[in-house]
């Protein structure tokens, strides 16, 4: 995939209507039919600590993502600015900006766009230009600037910069002291006027939902950063298997009673030798009786031999 420079402020894009309405929905960076708006200004205090270097890595969105390269949008994404894509991460290093040593106030801005294209050219968008705005109470904010356009409704068309797409909570994911500061994993959650922006009319996303983490790391010069140490989250606790323990499925399978079953069948072999013996005892006896009767028979013709 190659870069494709172009100037910043020229965020034009071409969003699809041969999707259908479900597929479009589903995905929810479409384009937004949308007038553009600005900003509302803020004022924060004067930075002291001067950005000198610094990368961005963020994905945006997997699912987003997905549909973009995939066999319904059949769309690739190009970047700009020297940034470039590294699987599953676009990455931008061009920085400028400057921040509070507490983290309470600032900016750190990057420079370089992506442009997603689908639908033959049909449908695109420009997020470019992403900047991570420091608040108070751990929180921060991520900008952009977002171009769109539908190809079949020339007065769709919006370019907006500046727009407070998502919020960061850096509770648990801000490393800084000295020169260095790091955001790891941070997930950014789209505010009301990030949603309108990528939706448009076709979109589903809300207030809340999750975009791509976000990690950062930049350097600064001019102050010292206040400590801070990012927090792992907890993990549940694994309760270990006592060995002496039997398992339930073992102890809960039904025992078979061998010793009454070994008694019935000796019992049952007794019987069927018994009844055996007394079958082949009364055909014995049977046989013998013609025998009886022949000897009688003998008896009979010695006496009348003796008489004649």
């Amino acid at each position: 995939m190659h870069s494709h420079p172009r100037k910043n402020r020229n965020l034009s894009a071409r969003f699809a209507v041969g999707l259908g309405v479900g597929a479009i929905a589903a995905v929810g960076l479409v384009s937004p039919a949308i007038a553009a708006t600005s900003s509302p200004a803020r004022t924060i205090d004067q930075p002291s600590c001067e950005v000198s270097a610094g990368i961005l890595t963020w994905g945006v969105k997997e699912s987003f993502r997905s549909y973009i390269s995939g066999s319904i949008a059949n769309g690739e994404w190009t970047v700009s600015d020297d940034m470039r894509y590294e699987t599953p991460s676009f990455i931008w290093d061009k920085v400028a900006g400057g921040v509070t040593p507490g983290l309470e106030a600032g900016e750190i801005g990057f420079t370089g766009a992506v442009h997603f294209t689908g639908h033959d050219g049909a449908m695109a968008l420009d997020l470019a230009n992403p900047k991570i705005e420091f608040a108070a109470d751990d929180t921060a904010y991520l900008l952009l600037d977002i171009g769109s356009s539908d190809a079949t409704n020339p007065d769709s068309s919006a370019e907006q910069t500046g727009v407070r797409a998502a919020k960061l909570d850096l509770a648990t994911a801000v490393t800084a002291g000295g020169s260095e500061l790091s955001i790891e994993g941070a997930v950014p959650r789209l505010t009301a006027e990030g949603a309108t922006a990528l939706n448009g009319a076709y979109g589903s996303y809300v207030a809340g939902e999750e975009l791509d983490p976000i990690t950062l790391a930049a350097t600064v010069a001019g102050c010292e950063l206040g400590e801070q140490a990012a927090v792992a989250p907890e993990e549940p606790e694994q309760i270990p298997l006592d060995p002496a323990t039997p398992v339930a499925a073992e102890a809960d399978a039904p025992q078979i009673p061998w010793l009454p079953v070994g008694i019935g069948a000796v019992a049952l072999l007794v019987i069927g030798i018994t009844g055996g013996m007394l079958l082949g005892g009364r055909g014995k006896k049977r046989t013998g009786d013609p025998g009886s009767s022949v000897d009688s028979g003998d008896g009979s013709g010695d006496g009348s031999s003796a008489s004649e």
